[in-house]
């Protein structure tokens, strides 16, 4: 019998979960999570074959998207960067500077920041490089805020006051317990950018100041087919567009509930540390 037990426990032992692993299996466990991922990939297949499936409302509303998704991926990882680093350098630069660094992010936040695209377009031109930079002062403020206080909570836990208690030095203790367990939530907040990019781009885009005429996007095509007084032509971009938003933040929360059920804290190696 204790052959067989010991036999039994290996598997578990040489093949331990890891966080991430744990992590997508909670996400997908998650109805929300699961339909808006099977959206996403759906769109993502779809949108640059819809020049090959006809010349209806739908496809041509597809088309459009290629622009809107493009760019919100840009936008997206612009501003997911941008609000990590903010968070970061104020939780390790001290107090000082995590006030004026927290209390820059608070401001902006307070701010109608969907303005920022517009506003960019009108003083200085649509190129990407102009807009993109506004769509990640979207999304920035919000993800540095939920950086730092991640963090924050991360560093009050009992376990990396027991491995500085140890004399474990710090290259190891970021290396094996900071980061492994802040990667989850980190990864979940950043993941908001993409909604942020998306949403900015295509009510830019239905002012006419958003992406060049040259590149489609589900705001422009809404603002056409508003001029032209289209209500059919209205009908599927705006639920491509309603669609990808509910997918973004379906899978953005069950990132977040993936992330905050990992109960116990793990190690660069997937064991507890």
């Amino acid at each position: 019998m204790d052959r067989t037990r010991g036999t039994a426990a290996t598997p578990k032992s040489l093949w331990p979960e890891s966080p991430w692993r744990a992590a997508g299996r909670r996400l997908v466990e998650r109805p929300s999570a699961s339909v808006g991922l099977v959206v996403l990939i759906t769109l993502l297949f779809c949108v640059p074959t819809a020049p090959l499936l006809g010349n209806g409302p739908l496809e041509r509303a597809l088309a459009a998207g290629q622009g809107s998704l493009s760019f919100a991926l840009l936008g997206g990882l612009l501003g997911a960067a941008a609000g990590l680093a903010w968070g970061i350098a104020a939780t390790a630069l001290g107090p000082r500077a995590e006030r004026s660094l927290m209390g820059l992010a608070e401001r902006l936040a307070g701010l109608p920041l969907a303005l920022a695209l517009p506003l960019a377009a009108g003083l200085a031109g649509r190129g990407p490089g102009v807009l993109a930079p506004a769509a990640a002062l979207t999304a920035a403020p919000f993800i540095a805020l939920v950086t730092r206080a991640e963090l924050r909570a991360l560093l009050r836990r009992e376990f990396l006051a027991a491995a500085q208690a140890a004399g474990v030095p710090p290259g190891r203790i970021l290396r094996r317990h900071l980061i492994p367990n802040a990667a989850l939530p980190l990864a979940a907040a950043a993941w908001t950018a993409l909604p942020r990019a998306l949403a900015a781009e295509s009510f830019a885009g239905l002012l006419g100041l958003g992406l060049p005429g040259s590149v489609p996007s589900w705001g422009a095509a809404l603002a056409a087919a508003v001029r032209a007084g289209d209500p059919a032509a209205i009908a599927a971009p705006a639920l491509l567009l309603a669609l990808s938003l509910w997918a973004l933040h379906a899978v953005g929360d069950g990132l977040r509930a993936a992330a905050a059920s990992g109960e116990t804290p793990r190690t660069a190696g997937g064991g507890r540390p």
